[in-house]
């Protein structure tokens, strides 16, 4: 029986079992534009048997024995849901895998274990070496794939029109100031980007103390009038903990020079806690 997906970070390996019978729905994984997910099958897969709706909007679909490599591209948008099936080499129960690739803000899946039946108990230490060993391959596979992007830094930036001969437009935000009970000190700096067609947030975070550690995992800018009007990509340098005074947060979403000109608040919030920590307002500058 496949597995209800419930939000693991990126950072994680999330486990699927299948059972010998068709699952009534398939599982989501969750994929997002520009992110690598792997996923790695306990059977090898018949060469060339891979069904992925939508299959034009994906950088690369790599197969190889008892793993597919998935590279979407920025054609994915919210809310997307593609139908993938493989079909397994040796055609005993269950003969294929089915499953349903999700955009969603938040939400991403870097690496998936899929099993076809409930495994017996491993010895640890040879599991510890074999997930070491898929480790070390996948990162290997990681940097050619992005090697096989194209140029990175200022370089790369300005062959994909990211940036013109205006540059990075960048002004400071305002002093910081923490609402009650917040987890934010008014030591943190928040500066704010844009490009031809993106705009980020970069933020230098400042512990107010008295929290456990703490990572961004969802950030939305909402208008005047409370309605959400974007969600923004989220990479945190490492947990705030209740000592740090500069802990580097970077938001960013893609925006036309004509978008996201009025003024905004910024709403962050980790995976386990619902209250918000609020930032605002928020104007990108104009090009």
């Amino acid at each position: 029986m496949a597995q209800p997906h419930t939000s693991s970070p990126s950072s994680e390996v999330r486990r699927i079992e299948l059972g010998t019978r068709p699952a009534r729905s398939p599982s989501e994984i969750f994929v997002r534009p520009g992110g690598t997910t792997v996923l790695l099958f306990d059977r090898a897969l018949a060469p060339d048997a891979v069904t992925l709706e939508g299959r034009e909007r994906f950088h690369r679909v790599v197969l190889a024995a008892d793993t597919l490599v998935l590279l979407p591209s920025d054609k994915l948008k919210d809310g997307t849901r593609l139908r993938l099936t493989l079909r397994y080499e040796d055609g005993s129960a269950p003969r294929e895998a089915s499953f349903l690739l999700v955009v969603a803000p938040g939400q991403f899946d870097a690496q998936v274990e899929v099993v076809s039946v409930s495994p017996s108990v491993r010895d640890e230490r040879t599991e510890t070496a074999q997930l070491e060993g898929e480790l070390l391959r996948l990162r290997e596979e990681n940097a050619r794939l992005r090697a096989e992007q194209g140029p990175t830094g200022l370089t790369g930036l300005f062959a994909t029109g990211l940036l013109d001969e205006q540059g990075l437009l960048g002004v400071k935000l305002g002093q910081y100031h923490p609402r009650p009970q917040s987890i934010l000190s008014r030591g943190t700096r928040a500066h704010v980007f844009r490009s031809t067609s993106r705009v980020a947030v970069a933020l230098l975070l400042a512990s107010a103390g008295g929290h456990p550690p703490w990572t961004a995992s969802q950030a939305t800018l909402t208008d005047a009038m409370g309605r959400r009007s974007r969600e923004l990509r989220v990479w945190q340098a490492r947990p705030l903990t209740d000592d740090d005074t500069d802990v580097l947060l970077i938001l960013e979403t893609e925006a036309g020079p004509l978008e996201l000109h009025e003024a905004y608040t910024l709403e962050l919030r980790d995976g386990k806690d619902s209250r918000a920590i609020i930032i605002g307002p928020v104007r990108f500058p104009r090009m």
